[in-house]
């Protein structure tokens, strides 16, 4: 089995140069076609899952006080929040305090968002660690959390007739807080929305105790029907009655976020290279939507859900009934370790790897991945965790819903949504080694199954 590192960097570089690839964007469609490319310069077909989506293309954002004219410094816009004329919109500040106030109404909104800390518990069942003296942490405080619980208040605003929403960061290092892709788990709301730092507090304070209105603008486009797709790549099998697939995501705004595509293609390359023969069928699943999953996933899944129902309706065309071998998911990887210092208001690298989390939703696959992680020595922090339906990070989740075995690998770094920084620069050598893991779990499998 040989994987090349050098071929996987290359192929990495040129993820990092297209950029930010936020779903349906220009960009994301040029990965895609990207992958689709050398893929067929491997020797493979793909099979093609277009769909159309509501596209938010957000331009420039300002914040000021519409009376002093004076600038308040902001962190960059709420991603398919809203998009305002050239003016923007003006109004009186009112700050949070019920989802039932109607004195909203038109006045811009102030939502503190609290960067709070979490136990691991409530999120995640951990049932074994590599190596096992590894410390992991038995607590996470990550600004996807915070982020996302503050959907609710946003359309309680809007219900309640704001005309915008400022969110304010709080508990986080403004390194951390900045252009963060947060939250990206919500259609358009319909109401611009922008983050600001905490130092911005006081300002918004004395624009309210004065009665001095501001202004937001948020430029942009809103396009309905764009076409993005997913797509698939079948490596027919000896045993053309069972399958393993494996999945991962093509959109993300940085260059860990996602890179899991690079991984699912240095593979293809090492089954082409060494014209390695399975027992099983392999799919390999490159889909799009995960940064607009209420409009890509299915009955409110991620986005994955619908890359399974349009390749069950394809197999089912083709005549192909094969039965769920193992899910394997692979997103985020190569991931350093860094600690949100608010003292010294940036990241700060560890100098260890970020600890990539492996969901194994039975006995036989959570022995798998253990042997895995001691047969080949890999390097990093792994922690096994037991998935649960509703607490399931990452595109596995829709395989476990949908009764498939699974194994997910999802890293989780702090800057795992903000856009491409050096913070967000994965570490190659930690890349290659996770998938070779990876692929020697995938060739066990095909083995064990």
């Amino acid at each position: 089995m040989t994987l090349d590192m050098n071929v996987m960097a290359f192929w990495q570089n040129k993820l990092k140069a297209i950029g930010p690839r936020l779903t349906a964007t220009d960009s994301h469609a040029k990965f895609i076609e990207l992958l689709q490319d050398e893929i067929k310069n491997l020797g493979f077909n793909t099979i093609e899952f277009p769909f159309k989506i509501n596209r938010c293309l957000q331009s420039s954002c300002s914040l000021e006080n519409d009376s002093t004219k004076e600038k308040i410094p902001n962190l960059g816009p709420v991603p398919y929040s809203g998009i305002t004329k050239e003016m923007g919109v003006k109004g009186e500040i009112r700050f949070f305090q019920s989802k039932h106030d109607v004195k909203m109404k038109g006045k811009v909104v102030v939502i503190k968002v609290k960067n709070f800390t979490i136990p691991k518990l409530l999120l995640m069942h951990q049932v074994a660690k590599y190596p096992r003296h590894t410390h992991i942490g038995f607590s996470i405080r990550h600004p996807l959390v915070a982020a996302t619980l503050t959907l609710g208040k946003i359309q309680a605003a809007k219900d309640n007739g704001a005309v915008g929403v400022i969110l304010v960061w709080e508990h986080i290092s403004e390194d951390l807080a900045n252009r963060e892709v947060l939250p990206f788990t919500n259609s358009y709301l319909g109401i611009p929305s922008v983050w600001v730092y905490q130092t911005q507090l006081e300002a918004l304070k004395r624009c309210r105790d004065r009665k001095e209105p501001v202004r937001l603008t948020l430029t942009g486009q809103y396009e309905t029907n764009v076409t993005t797709k997913s797509f698939a790549v079948l490596v027919p099998g000896e045993n053309r009655s069972k399958q393993i697939l494996i999945n991962t995501h093509t959109d993300g705004p940085n260059d860990i976020e996602e890179n899991g595509a690079i991984a699912l293609l240095t593979v293809l390359h090492a089954i082409k290279h060494d014209n390695l023969k399975f027992k099983n069928t392999l799919v390999f699943g490159f889909v799009s939507g995960h940064f607009q999953i209420p409009q890509s996933g299915i009955e409110g899944r991620q986005a994955t859900s619908r890359f399974l129902r349009d390749l069950s309706m394809y197999e089912t065309s083709q005549h192909l009934e094969m039965k769920k071998a193992l899910g394997l998911t692979v997103e985020h990887l190569g991931g350093l370790d860094y600690v949100d210092s608010q003292k010294e208001n940036k990241l700060i690298a560890t100098g260890l790897y970020d600890p990539l989390y492996v969901y194994a939703s039975t006995k036989e696959n959570r022995d798998l991945v253990l042997k895995s992680l001691s047969g080949t020595n890999a390097s990093g922090r792994y922690q096994i965790l037991k998935p649960r339906k509703n607490a399931y990070f990452g595109e596995g989740q829709p395989l476990y819903q949908d009764g498939w075995p699974t194994i997910s690998f999802i890293g989780m770094p702090l800057a795992l949504c903000q856009m491409a920084s050096p913070t967000t620069e994965p570490d190659i050598k930690s890349m290659f080694d996770q998938t070779k893991l990876i692929f020697q779990i995938l060739v066990a499998s095909d083995h064990q199954f």
